[in-house]
């Protein structure tokens, strides 16, 4: 089988990271080994603002992957109500495929659905020893009758305990409820869950029917805690600390993880505002020096050097991207001392004592080196691969594609492209009679078909579940449509071999143009989604062209 094009991507900001902090501890041994006193104070302090500006970016990027992650999970849903795929009225199964969503994405703490009648579906994460336990909160109505209803399920899902509560919950007056109030995906900002009592954001979403008419909201939760944990991993001093903020002073994350939540007289949780830390005469004198900065300098990220009861302090603030939909600010604080002051005992050293240090940090970074990177590239891969499929994930395609659609060389010939979405026919039956272990069997075996039938040019990714992306080069929509109807053959024709035995395995594809004249993925997926949808309504194993085009075959 030909080796599928691994795609070009940046290395993470945490790589780099690593990276400079070796080439920065050998630079400052080779001068150590060739001077007695070594690099000057300056220097030192001129590295160390660098490591935290590229902390404060790295910070940044990976707040931002793992906020982007929440909204792609609710756009998804939001896509999969409106064509009627999943119905809310559907409780149990929307409640198990929340629940699948949950325990599929670890960075989702709470998936939450409320309508304009007051209905609910939650469902929530406990943690235990033997791995997530779930709860799920459910508010129904019959005949005017309001129940509240709690579910306890271990990691299997199998339901533990159940039982009717009385809470007086609405779900419309909660934060994440303003999506549907006001017809648009929104971020909230900082609030307090109400079943956890811990801090966290939502991004909501409204939902539509088949109609097109709006009847409720759904939303990802992300808790404070998750992005607090990244920053305490990611010190760069001993005395060090990091914290998002939003314009208000709202504490969106803190390295120190009791800095975003209080408690009132009462016992009842509230968010930490930035005011709310005048006892730490370090901050109080930050954010003063914030006030005064304008919007340019944020967004570039700036070095603050200021004095606190005679001790000197580095930071860095840096805006969230202008054009992001988190108004944050990230910051990174650190004492001048943590980097100069084993500098300042080090010049007390023997030239002897400087060449044996260096010897052993040297060997330290190598052995440290060779631990490490191996993990750092498998990690680079599952970024931009889908681990049991080896295809391209969704985001790995869609930068592919958008770097096809981009090239001017390509524009100019007018190649033509297509896009086609093809999806496992009855996929779920499979799991359900032979369990996942064979449903993943299949999976990897019309992965591995697909991709050995397209050719190096052709790009393929799984889009998600059991759903898988083509991109189709140099082949117009009627091309496409053939290339899709030798897919389907080959793969319904040979049975798959599984440890369940051979099973027959058929797909549905929907295939639309892909125009050279735009960048806009959007129109075209949707077109090629709603074409595979008319072929699994048409009775599935067949290839349909979108309907803008023409009706294919």
């Amino acid at each position: 089988m030909k080796k599928y094009p691994h795609p070009k991507h940046r290395w993470s900001a945490p790589y780099l990271i690593f990276i400079a902090l070796i080439a920065l501890q050998s630079l400052a041994v080779g001068i150590i080994m060739l001077k007695q006193h070594g690099m000057g104070e300056e220097i030192l302090l001129t590295h160390a603002r660098e490591m935290m500006q590229r902390l404060a970016a790295g910070a940044i990027y990976n707040a931002s992957h793992h906020l982007q992650s929440a909204e792609n999970g609710a756009r998804l849903t939001k896509g999969l109500v409106a064509t009627g795929i999943l119905s809310p009225e559907d409780t149990p199964s929307f409640e198990m495929y929340l629940l699948e969503t949950l325990k599929n994405d670890g960075e989702f703490s709470g998936l939450v659905y409320g309508d304009n009648q007051g209905k609910f579906l939650y469902v929530t994460r406990q943690p235990s020893l033997h791995g997530d336990n779930y709860l799920t909160k459910i508010i129904s109505f019959t005949h005017g009758t309001k129940h509240e209803e709690i579910i306890q399920r271990d990691t299997d899902f199998t339901i533990q305990s159940r039982a009717e509560i009385n809470d007086e919950f609405d779900p419309r007056t909660r934060p994440w409820y303003a999506a549907f109030q006001q017809q648009k995906e929104l971020w909230t900002p900082p609030y307090i869950f109400y079943t956890s009592r811990d801090p966290g954001i939502t991004v909501s979403i409204p939902l539509f029917n088949q109609k097109g008419r709006s009847f409720g909201a759904f939303g990802v939760d992300i808790e404070i805690n998750s992005l607090s944990d990244f920053l305490a991993h990611r010190q760069i001093s001993a005395h060090s600390f990091a914290f998002i903020v939003a314009r208000d002073g709202a504490m969106a994350a803190h390295s120190d993880i009791t800095r975003i939540k209080k408690f009132d007289k009462m016992g009842h949780p509230e968010l930490v505002n930035i005011t709310d830390l005048s006892d730490d005469p370090v901050v109080s004198a930050l954010w003063t020096k914030i006030g005064e900065m304008n919007d340019e300098s944020l967004l570039q990220g700036s070095t603050i050097d200021f004095t606190v009861a005679g001790k000197k302090y580095l930071a860095v603030v840096r805006s969230f991207p202008g054009n992001s939909r988190w108004p944050w600010l990230m910051t990174v604080v650190a004492p001048e001392n943590d980097f100069i002051g084993i500098f300042r005992r080090a010049k007390q050293h023997h030239l002897l004592q400087a060449l044996l240090y260096s010897i052993g940090i040297t060997l330290l970074i190598f052995f440290l080196a060779a631990r490490f990177f191996k993990p750092v590239r498998r990690l680079l891969h599952y970024a931009h691969f889908d681990p049991l499929t080896d295809l391209y994930n969704r985001r790995a395609f869609f930068e592919s594609c958008n770097a096809l659609m981009s090239d001017t060389g390509i524009k100019a010939k007018g190649i033509p492209m297509c896009l086609a979405m093809a999806d496992i026919d009855n996929f779920k039956s499979i799991n359900d009679t032979y369990g996942h272990g064979v449903g993943d069997e299949v999976l990897i075996a019309v992965a591995g078909r697909l991709r050995g039938a397209l050719s190096d040019k052709d790009l393929i990714g799984r889009y998600g579940g059991e759903e898988f992306v083509i991109l189709l080069f140099g082949a117009d929509t009627k091309q496409g449509v053939q290339v899709c109807e030798r897919l389907r053959q080959a793969i319904a024709d040979t049975p798959i071999s599984t440890k369940a035995g051979l099973l027959n395995t058929t797909l549905s594809f929907g295939v639309a143009s892909l125009p050279t004249t735009t960048s806009d993925l959007s129109t075209s997926l949707n077109h090629a989604d709603r074409a595979l949808l008319q072929a699994k309504k048409a009775g599935k194993n067949q290839v349909v062209q979108a309907e803008q085009e023409g009706k294919g075959s």
